[in-house]
């Protein structure tokens, strides 16, 4: 007897919803990774961090990323939580990006994150 195979999650996958809201990312994430949401999502972080972005880049990508935060389902703020967002309190610089950023739900998935993993308060 064969078990039949069910995704996790119907619909787009959360890296083609990303390159859609944000087509500029298309060139900048490693074609590699696209089956990876994980890391797809930590390498856009890290562009973020980086200041990698122009700034209107910026502000679209943080705002999926937002947006995403508040209409995500689980596997969604899995990926978000632990692809993007935890990045944000590896530094002192990179929290105040991400405070200065994220909104509502991001921004208390960054204070959880931060808390969980035991990690500085920059202020």
């Amino acid at each position: 007897m064969t078990r039949e195979v069910v995704p996790v999650a119907a619909g787009p996958s959360l890296v083609a919803v990303l390159l859609d809201a944000c087509p500029f990312l298309r060139a900048r994430v490693d074609p590699e990774h696209l089956d990876l949401p994980t890391v797809v999502y930590g390498e856009v972080a890290s562009l973020l961090i980086d200041r990698k972005l122009q700034p209107d880049e910026e502000r679209a990508v943080f705002s999926f990323l937002n947006e995403l935060a508040f209409t995500g389902g689980s596997d969604a703020l899995e990926v978000l939580g632990t692809g993007a967002i935890e990045l944000f309190n590896d530094s002192a610089d990179a929290q105040r990006l991400g405070r200065a950023n994220f909104e509502g739900t991001a921004l208390r998935m960054l204070e959880d994150c931060r808390v969980r993993w035991g990690q500085a308060d920059y202020g």
